[in-house]
């Protein structure tokens, strides 16, 4: 998923997820003594949304928000632990049928499904937001997973308005992809594939959003508030027990923190402050009442601008120059475990090589790399006091081997806007990055493979773009079971090794703490975040 802040494989078969689909129930329902009703009360510290635009936004924020909202033809459950990380239909009857070649998928889409508007929810609807995500005016983040849909290219370059592979006739929605892909239901389960109405301009032209899931984006005050209500013409098996999610955008970090523990708001979803850990754990345990701390599929990085830090040899510096316990320590207790890798430890495909030094800096090695030469660089980063300390961390590793590192800090959605565009002058950026799905393509392919960048909402941010590595990308994303986590394990030490375009930092740990008015607590594995829309008041 997704671009997360800096300071914080399966496949599945279609037979297996047929088989598991029953075992399934939804979070907790109605009837099962949760409370009813009510304003769950919702801060995001330092930043706002990227967009309330499914098909725009690509951030670990939006997303919460998104799977309260969002109608998909797959979803995952309102489930903890692994039974939460497991596809099921949601909008479809049941999983597609697929073609002999693997190429076809057709879904038939339920009767009955409304948005909030009364508006139905037919095959027709996903088609459009498909279509719609291809539309080269929006520059949508989702065209990096829609690129083997047969059309799509030609919609990409304003050469159609519709991909010739996506077809809707009645309630079955027909997508042919232009070659087998093993990650393609995964791919269909990501918010920008949800429903939206037929109509939605491009770009959004309203601060509210109609949907067709448990709740829809009743209004957006840019910088200042996002409020979700309860959909009345849902009537699925998901859960809804809050009436309204009054959520606060651009809030204090410290102040945010002494609102939950005095009850006054209910739970931040921008991460906790770098000190909070310590005291939150002693004072209440770990995922006991109100304190929760969760493994993840997630990697922090300091991305290399390739194009503007051209020279291999110093991007292999920079990675022997940084303190990764020291980068780690600023994020505080609990918060990650330093690695030198793309791919984490929690994903398969991951094999520990060790390339750069995890413990401590390897000064001498990165200053003979640096062969003597003095540079400058500037390094963009999240504004909040984690990440702020993080970089200077930076500061202090990269001047010790001659290069002098100017830092600009901005909010997180500024950020992501800034280095969504590959003509921004920045050498480094302190970044991070969630699974979408977990499969080591959403690692390596999304955010390195070259012929994915664009020219808005890029997210290879390093700009690197190697055609033999993005060939050899493209072919092991074609490849399943053992060969493709072996290929894909051998890319991700190929890459660090040879062309260095991050220095990878940690894997982070989720740390979620929620006041005591908030029951029926779900840390949804899949979206590696609290279940917004599972949770109750007591």
């Amino acid at each position: 998923m997704r671009n997360v802040s800096a300071i914080t494989g399966i496949l599945l078969a279609v037979g297996a997820g047929l088989l598991a689909t029953a075992a399934f129930a939804a979070g907790t329902r109605k009837g099962s003594g949760a409370k009813e009703g009510g304003t769950l009360r919702l801060n995001v510290s330092n930043t706002d949304v990227q967009s309330i635009d499914p098909a725009v936004d690509y951030e670990f924020i939006g997303w919460a928000l998104e799977y309260a909202t969002c109608l998909k033809l797959l979803n995952y459950p309102d489930r903890p632990g692994t039974a939460g990380t497991v596809l099921r239909p949601e909008a479809a009857i049941g999983f597609p049928t697929v073609s002999e070649d693997g190429k076809t998928f057709v879904f038939t889409i339920r009767h009955g499904l409304e948005f909030n508007t009364g508006e139905p929810v037919t095959a027709a609807t996903f088609a459009a937001a498909f279509n719609r995500d291809l539309n080269p005016k929006l520059q949508s983040p989702a065209v990096s997973f829609m690129g083997d849909i047969k059309g799509a290219q030609a919609v990409i370059d304003g050469k159609a308005r519709k991909a010739s592979g996506i077809v809707a006739r009645g309630n079955r929605l027909t997508i042919t992809l232009t070659r087998a892909a093993p990650d393609f239901l995964a791919r269909s389960a990501m918010p920008f594939f949800c429903a939206i109405p037929i109509d939605t301009p491009v770009p959004l032209a309203s601060n509210s959003l109609p949907s067709a899931g448990p709740y829809y984006i009743g209004s957006h005050s840019p910088n200042r508030q996002i409020v979700l209500q309860r959909n009345p013409n849902y009537h699925g098996p998901r859960p809804h027990h809050v009436e309204t999610m009054a959520v606060t955008v651009n809030a204090n970090l410290n102040q945010s923190l002494l609102q939950v523990r005095a009850n006054q708001a209910d739970y931040d979803i921008y991460p906790l402050p770098s000190t909070a850990g310590a005291q939150l754990s002693k004072q209440f345990g770990v995922n006991r009442s109100r304190f929760f701390v969760h493994q993840t599929n997630a990697i922090n990085y300091l991305a290399i601008n390739t194009r503007r830090v051209a020279d291999v040899s110093v991007r292999q510096a920079i990675n022997n120059a940084i303190d990764r316990p020291a980068i780690v320590r600023q994020a505080g207790i609990l918060a990650g475990t330093p690695t030198d890798q793309i791919l984490p430890p929690t994903l398969r495909g991951f094999h520990d090589v060790r390339i750069y030094p995890v413990a401590g800096p390897d000064v001498a090695r990165a200053k003979a790399l640096m062969h003597g030469r003095k540079l400058k660089m500037t390094l963009y980063s999240p504004n909040d006091s984690t990440a702020q300390n993080q970089a200077q961390v930076i500061v202090a590793n990269l001047k010790a081997i001659g290069i002098s590192v100017t830092v600009k800090p901005m909010p997180f959605s500024t950020l992501l806007a800034a280095t969504g565009d590959p003509t921004e002058p920045y050498d480094l950026v302190l970044n991070g990055w969630l699974a979408d799905y977990p499969d080591p393509v959403d690692f390596i392919n999304i955010l390195l493979d070259g012929t994915r960048i664009t020219s808005r909402n890029n997210v290879n941010v390093a700009l690197l773009n190697d055609p033999k590595l993005n060939a050899r990308m493209n072919a092991s994303a074609l490849l399943s079971g053992p060969r493709r986590y072996a290929a894909f394990g051998q890319l991700d030490a190929d890459i660090m090794r040879t062309r260095a375009p991050w220095a990878a930092l940690y894997v982070p740990s989720v740390r979620e703490f929620v006041s005591a008015r908030v029951g029926c607590y779900i840390f949804q594995a899949s979206q590696a975040i609290i279940d917004l829309a599972n949770v109750c008041l007591k």
